[in-house]
């Protein structure tokens, strides 16, 4: 099942890929997936200040409690937020 993961956060809100579902198995290896591939983004653009900050963020989800909910919600986005109180963690 396909779904698009996105970021929510101040400085990279909207960057997004498309994954498959069955791909992966946690939410933690999606927000790993999610930042990995904005980092080679940045790189390949030459954003290199922003890819410190990249490097820097911990992303995650509060939408949904088990990686399996995914496949029963109608939403084709997955956001995982990334500039909340949860930052730190």
């Amino acid at each position: 099942m396909k779904k698009i993961i996105q970021i929510s956060d101040e400085h990279f809100w909207g960057y997004n890929i498309e994954i498959d579902l069955d791909n992966y198995s946690s939410y933690n290896e999606l927000s790993i997936l999610l930042k990995k591939e904005l980092i080679k983004f940045l790189k390949r653009n030459n954003l290199l200040n922003l890819v410190d900050m990249a490097e820097n963020l911990k992303l995650h989800n509060h939408s949904y409690i088990k990686y399996n909910d995914l496949y029963k919600s109608g939403e084709d986005i997955i956001y995982f937020c990334g500039g909340c109180c949860e930052r730190n963690l």
